[in-house]
């Protein structure tokens, strides 16, 4: 992290009074020498969260949220650390663009061609009469003015050089229009053209708001609809991957958080139809099948995902888009909710009575085993043995493949589903048990074949496994090695000013654990460059670690709270010490059962040196 944007980050943190930060979210009183609110962050119903300006934090004694004004508006807006920089930077009137690396100038840029695109796209649809079959199709789809406005939709006319002619009147750079995908250059050097043409153009945004992407949908009446795709999304660019994102995100996350879920669907006018009609809660994919990616985000904001399908295809669809993957991701809930037969939520949503209609498929979602559980017996009212036996396999080899974690949650739900599946399909809770370890052993003897064949085998990693705190508390109890790294570091954390000492004392190699040696490696590293190695300059060099910056800051809160810190760090740094002569030791007798007579007997000569430095 260069130190100019260490400095900006200070900076920014300095003029950003905590209890401004939250009470320009929160309504806060003050009491004693701090400051009270409602906590956002659990269903508080007394004042539980303290915001205290001296230190410049805030603390919910209920549910733990604790952080500074950075982690404030990161959880609030839902948003990594440099998009949360941004907004306390544009809050306090700070300028970033000096400290931008060239990469962040280039992404400016091209986020500015796409604001200025989708200006003109929008210019066109509104006021242009070129538009005139644009605007009466949205009218028939029955999407208000005001809704056509608020999602910033517009027109890219039939001309082929449209918005090649406005780039070059405004000097708008060939390759930047060509980089994000809005233009192509012709054969032979015979400049550009238009990528799109007389559609109807959907602004596709980050999470920030900001412009990426666009998809295209070709006017009904026009010319190239015969041998054009329906719908015709921006190509993959440094802004762009339709993987990743979702439509409306921007609009729909808090109104997500408020309902506890984000409902996906299909269409883009499904999207907008939807936050018309005053279920703000929906998001839609770019075409793709929902990916674990997707879900990946979505987590950020919602612990449910429902997923919108019509009664026609919902038994089969819901299942063929990868739902063992997405089961697999532990810390959201996944739903299905159907609608009535042949209708997406944009045709149902506009008819008398289908607004409650939506509603009510969303809010009574079934979990996506038990859907795939009904629809299964369904089809079968009466199932025979090999029927039984396809029912029982077609839920179990989902559970085999997605049961990678091992949370209470997760142990209960599949409890529930094992006695639900042995009741309804009249067979002993033992047998079913018996056949799940049956196919999760299948699953594991084909994931080692395929490490044994240098094929990466396909399980996800398990939300357990993923570190969301430097180590667990129940393992640091009994391992007093993980116990002395967890008290290094939290001292570190805490007390910058340690770090000198530490460095010299401790390679990051000898720590066992990767998430708290990953942290240790940054903060020596941030000595070493010449920075304050403190909680501040880590944000940037964890910046691919988010999770890590989170225990990070737990970890500090922690150390603050240490009495003699002193005391407790030349005791933690011998322990290390103890801990490298130990190592040293183990590698010398293992040495011994291999070596020579002359190796032996310097190998032995080590070993007591070892031992007389323990020993003193």
């Amino acid at each position: 992290m260069p130190s100019d944007l260490v400095d900006l980050t200070k900076q920014i943190k300095a003029a950003s009074d905590v209890v401004a930060v939250v009470g320009s979210y929160l309504a806060v009183k003050p009491a004693g020498n701090v400051f009270k609110a409602l906590c956002p962050f659990h269903q508080d119903s007394r004042p539980s969260l303290d915001v205290d300006p001296k230190r410049q934090r805030y603390r919910c004694w209920a549910c733990g949220a604790h952080g500074d004004a950075f982690q404030f508006v990161m959880h609030m807006e839902k948003v990594g650390f440099t998009e949360a920089r941004a907004i306390l930077a544009a809050r306090a009137g700070i300028k970033l663009d000096a400290a931008q690396t060239p990469q962040d100038h280039h992404r400016s840029r091209l986020l500015e061609v796409m604001r200025w695109a989708q200006a003109k796209y929008q210019h066109a649809l509104l006021d242009d009469p070129v538009a005139e079959a644009a605007r009466k199709y949205l009218g028939g789809r029955k999407l208000a003015g005001k809704t056509v406005r608020d999602f910033g939709l517009g027109y890219a006319p039939i001309a082929g050089d449209w918005l090649v002619k406005l780039a070059a009147a405004e000097r708008v750079p060939d390759d930047v229009l060509v980089e994000v995908g809005l233009t192509a250059p012709r054969q032979e050097n015979r400049g550009h053209y238009d990528r799109f043409r007389d559609r109807v153009m959907f602004p596709i945004k980050d999470v920030r708001g900001q412009v990426i992407a666009f998809g295209g949908r070709i006017m009904p009446e026009s010319p190239f609809a015969a041998r054009a795709p329906k719908y015709y999304n921006s190509a993959e660019t440094p802004l762009f991957s339709k993987s990743d994102v979702l439509y409306g995100l921007d609009v729909a996350r808090h109104a997500g958080a408020a309902a506890g879920y984000l409902a996906v669907v299909e269409g883009y006018t499904d999207v907008m139809m939807a936050h018309q009609c005053g279920v703000p809660q929906v998001v839609a994919t770019m075409g793709t099948a929902l990916s674990r990616r997707h879900i990946n985000q979505l987590s950020r904001f919602v612990k449910k995902v429902v997923l919108v399908f019509d009664a026609d295809t919902a038994g089969d669809k819901a299942w063929t888009r990868g739902m063992e993957e997405l089961l697999s991701v532990y810390e959201v809930e996944i739903a299905i909710a159907e609608l009535p037969s042949g209708l997406d939520p944009c045709d149902l949503l506009v008819q008398q009575g289908g607004v409650e209609i939506f509603r009510n498929a969303l809010s009574s979602a079934k979990d996506a085993l038990d859907y795939r559980l009904d629809w299964l017996l369904s089809k079968h009212p009466e199932p025979n043995i090999d029927a039984t036996r396809r029912i029982l396999d077609d839920i179990l080899n989902t559970l085999a493949i997605a049961d990678v974690a091992r949370s209470v949650q997760t142990q209960v739900k599949r409890e529930l589903i094992i006695t639900r599946l042995s009741h309804r399909l009249g067979l002993r809770q033992e047998t079913v048990w018996a056949r799940l370890n049956e196919l999760q052993n299948e699953r594991r003897k084909k994931e080692l074949q395929n490490l044994q064949k240098g094929v990466a085998a396909p399980t996800p990693m398990p939300a357990a496994a993923r570190v969301t705190r430097p180590a667990g508390e129940a393992r640091a109890k009994t391992d007093p090695t993980l116990a002395a790294e967890l008290q290094l570091l939290e001292l570190l954390l805490a007390h910058p000013a340690f770090v000198p000492q530490a460095a010299a004392a401790v390679n990051p190699e000898q720590v066992t654990h990767t998430g708290i040696q990953r942290i240790l490696t940054e903060l020596f590293a941030a000595q070493s460059a010449g920075l304050v190695p403190d909680i501040d300059a880590l944000r940037e060099r964890l910046a691919d670690r988010p999770d890590l910056f989170e225990a990070a800051a737990q970890r500090q809160f922690i150390g603050q709270s240490m009495r003699e810190p002193e005391q407790w760090l030349g005791r933690i740094l011998k322990r290390f010490d103890e801990m490298r002569r130990e190592a040293e030791s183990r590698r010398v007798k293992e040495q011994l059962a291999s070596a020579s007579d002359d190796e032996a007997t310097e190998l032995l000569r080590r070993l007591q040196q070892t031992r007389k430095k323990n020993d003193s």
